[in-house]
């Protein structure tokens, strides 16, 4: 698939997770160079007080103590913990308010926001925490000045296009926790989405992922935290409304006018660098772009035993054969552990940069929605960002397969699998998918793992449509018998010579005369390791016209093998 693989020329590519990192902070530079620059917050002082009129100072004498209620499962903003306190951004800047306006807070326990809610309508609690203006909220609250900023975004899947107009969308289903502003307001203004009731928000994110929701509209915080937290690297920023933006206040009863008038003070008192060092309590964002002094050393150890040796072969010519031995041991175990060391470094890079890559991704369309269409320079310097982030998207996700595939814990995870279906559906996401010509033939459908097989058929697809003329057609065929499914992926390229093939399929591997084509030679590695889990043969040859065909042969059946060595 990848033409003209050279055996002798093929190099291995050291340290590339480092050169990855360079390309994500170039990228994020370019976009925000005042991003990067350091600020230093001033720690929230809360011995500061809140200048009050004799009135609010007589409230707060004969009150002391307000009863509080929460949100008790929306991460990172609040919850209640399992010793029933409360804690998170909105419990750190309430405690901050109430400690300069000389009140105490006392938390009333609840199970769900609803429940919250309904205990305020009651008049159980005389504030409630974190939440943004709504007209019924209006009915029964007063609200505080905004005491927390963030923008919602549209979370979807990889494979969703970037959402323009939401009123463009017909039928799409779209997660929102119950009892929420966003509920209310995407009920009232986009009535062409089918609205699915979830308990909170991670439930939302969740639903997205697993498909049975098509987005949410969540907070760009909580949705970056939940998504870093349960691993839902299968999601992206797919767009934004501006209009819903949370302004997050502290909601009072209407009847409590003179404690409305306290805590909004006090609110004002907040500065953002206070609100910037609660929130980085929480939710810190780490961009790690030091050098890896403990591989260095590992490099430098190896080098000094590697001169040590030499020395002793000249000093003990008689001692040799024994040195040699002990030296290649140590050597291979270093460099097995120098591997392993790159891996999880990749990994964990890779794991880190895919939300700020999506975000990067969701301004730059946001910026081509604002520009002007006549401004060609600009709208094409947008469109690089765009091209660069789609690369190193697609660069993370073979390290994120690469990283699960070389796990020896690994374990297969069966499910009914049409091979059909994953090739149309990845004829339609993959772009120049038009170029694809699907031969589809008998039940295609088999037990197996439908991600992994999706990966594999995914870099088969992009490296033929790659590497063959633009324009040509590239050949995909299933065929399922009664106990198998052979599926088969021709290019137009080339072809590969007989003596590159034994090759083929190492990780990190590719040609002098590809450094041309983007790519990590990784892709035929991870196709290689799908087959192999499941029981399956891969072969190459010759396409029937040109170029190089890779036929895949798998059981239907679900094969025993759990998991392989790497």
């Amino acid at each position: 698939m990848k033409p003209l693989l050279s055996a002798a020329r093929a190099t291995r590519r050291p340290g590339f997770g480092r050169h990855m990192l360079r390309l994500v902070l170039a990228l994020a530079a370019s976009l925000s160079p005042l991003a990067l620059q350091a600020t230093v917050p001033v720690p929230p002082d809360p011995l500061k007080r809140v200048e009050l009129s004799e009135s609010e100072r007589l409230y707060v004498a004969l009150t002391q103590r307000i009863t509080m209620c929460v949100d008790p499962d929306w991460e990172p903003f609040e919850r209640i913990n399992a010793a029933g306190e409360h804690e998170g951004i909105a419990a750190d800047l309430l405690r901050l308010v109430a400690q300069r306006v000389g009140l105490e807070l006392q938390l009333i326990p609840v199970s769900s926001w609803d429940e919250s809610l309904e205990a305020s309508k009651a008049g159980r609690c005389q504030i409630l925490s974190f939440l943004n203006r709504t007209d019924s909220r209006e009915q029964w609250l007063r609200f505080t000045a905004p005491i927390f900023l963030d923008p919602n975004v549209l979370i979807t899947r990889e494979e969703h296009p970037f959402i323009a107009d939401a009123h463009a969308l017909n039928s799409k289903r779209i997660a929102l926790p119950r009892g929420t502003m966003v509920e209310e307001r995407i009920r009232r203004d986009f009535p062409n989405l089918k609205v699915v009731l979830t308990h909170n928000e991670a439930e939302a994110i969740e639903l997205v992922s697993a498909r049975q929701a098509d987005m949410t509209l969540r907070s760009l915080i909580v949705a970056a935290y939940t998504i870093k937290k349960e691993g839902l690297f299968n999601l992206k920023i797919a767009g934004q409304i501006p209009e819903y933006a949370n302004a997050l206040s502290i909601g009072v009863l209407k009847d409590e006018s003179i404690l409305h008038g306290i805590l909004d003070k006090g609110v004002r008192s907040v500065t953002p660098q206070e609100r910037e060092l609660i929130t980085n309590r929480h939710v810190a964002v780490k961009v790690q772009n030091d050098v890896d002094y403990a591989l260095v050393w590992k490099v430098v150890i190896a080098a000094t035993l590697v001169v040590i040796a030499v020395i002793a072969w000249n000093r003990k010519v008689g001692e040799l054969e024994r040195a040699r031995a002990a030296l290649a041991e140590q050597r291979m175990e270093e460099e097995r552990r120098a591997r392993l060391e790159q891996s999880r470094l990749v990994a964990l890079l890779s794991h880190e940069v895919r939300t700020p890559l999506a975000i990067i991704d969701g301004a730059a369309q946001s910026l081509k929605l604002l520009l002007d269409s006549g401004d060609d320079e600009r709208l094409r310097r947008v469109e690089r960002i765009r091209q660069g982030v789609r690369r190193l998207t697609a660069l993370t996700s073979q390290f994120l397969a690469k990283d699960r595939l070389d796990d020896e814990t690994l374990t297969l995870r069966p499910e009914p699998a049409d091979c059909a279906e994953l090739l149309r559906g990845l004829q339609g996401q993959l772009e120049d998918g038009d170029r694809i010509r699907l031969t589809i033939e008998g039940d295609c459908s088999l037990r197996g793992d439908a991600n992994l097989l999706e990966v594999a058929l995914r870099n088969l697809l992009v490296n033929a449509l790659r590497y063959s003329p633009p324009g040509s057609v590239v050949g995909a065929r299933a065929v399922g018998s009664v106990h198998d499914v052979m599926l088969a992926v021709a290019d137009n390229g080339p072809g590969l010579a007989p003596e590159v093939r034994q090759n083929l399929f190492a990780s990190y591997l590719r040609g002098a005369d590809v450094q041309d084509k983007p790519g990590a030679g990784l892709g035929l590695y991870l196709v290689k390791r799908v087959v192999d889990l499941h029981g399956g043969a891969i072969s190459v040859s010759d396409a029937a016209a040109r170029g190089t065909e890779f036929v895949i042969t798998l059981p239907k059946a679900a094969v025993a093998i759990d998991s392989l060595g790497s």
